[in-house]
C-alpha cells in the first residue's frame, strides 16, 4: 500500500505555497470578474450579437446541421 505511506496536501503544504495558490485563485477570480464586465458592456454598447429571432433560426439550422453529420 505505497499510497497509505505518502504525505497529503495537508501534510507537506507549506505557507508560502498555501498564499501563492490562495493569490492565484484570487487572480482567476478577478480575471472572470473582468470578462464578465467587459462582455456586459460590448453588450450594452452594441447591443445583441442576434436577436432571439435570429438566435433560434441559427440553433435550427445549427441541429440540422449536426443531424446530418452524425447520419454519415
Amino acid at each position: 500500500m505505497m499510497n497509505d505511506m505518502m504525505p497529503t496536501i495537508e501534510e507537506t503544504i507549506t505557507p508560502d505555497i498555501e498564499a501563492q495558490i490562495e493569490h492565484e485563485e484570487w487572480e482567476r477570480g478577478q480575471k472572470l470578474l473582468l470578462e464578465g464586465e467587459s462582455w456586459a458592456t460590448l453588450i450594452a454598447t452594441n447591443g445583441p450579437l442576434m436577436t432571439d429571432a435570429e438566435w433560434k433560426q441559427h440553433k435550427s439550422e445549427y441541429e440540422g446541421y449536426l443531424d446530418t453529420q452524425w447520419k454519415e
